[in-house]
């Protein structure tokens, strides 16, 4: 799961206005301190292993999928759209997926899916704009 993950992190960080402020699970920039505020737009990544399977009675080849939920952060719905729209950008050239290099495998197509409005979080101050996407991809055994 940590390559798969160094991977997505890798290719959002190619976006410029992204490059230092892409994060896995708890946003920290520049430095973890809480007198430093993460300042939008910025990403922040939670990954799962998804569900793998095996297909294979003759051998131990098992396919993984792993998974991540991206939360795109803005000050206002127009800034995490657009934080939202260069990250399915890079991940989806021309309506395809791209295909991960993960070494020692055989990664699928990425898919990539919004299934939620963009959402309001009032708990902080000032209320950040937050779009939710998932996105994963298969991978074999190389």
């Amino acid at each position: 799961m940590r390559q798969h993950t160094a991977w997505l992190v890798a290719t959002i960080q190619e976006i410029p206005a992204l490059a230092t402020k892409t994060f896995v699970t708890v946003a920290k920039y520049p430095a973890p301190s809480a007198d430093v505020k993460v300042l939008p737009p910025y990403v922040v990544i939670h990954p799962t292993a998804g569900a793998d399977k095996s297909d294979r009675l003759d051998g131990p080849a098992v396919t993984q999928s792993p998974r991540f939920v991206v939360h795109a952060v803005g000050l206002n719905a127009d800034q995490a759209a657009w934080a939202a729209e260069a990250i399915k950008d890079q991940l989806l050239i021309n309506g395809r997926g791209v295909i991960p290099e993960i070494p020692g495998e055989r990664p699928g197509q990425v898919w990539y899916t919004s299934p939620l409005p963009i959402q309001l979080d009032t708990d902080v101050s000032p209320a950040l704009c937050y779009h939710v996407a998932e996105c994963g991809f298969s991978s074999d055994p190389a």
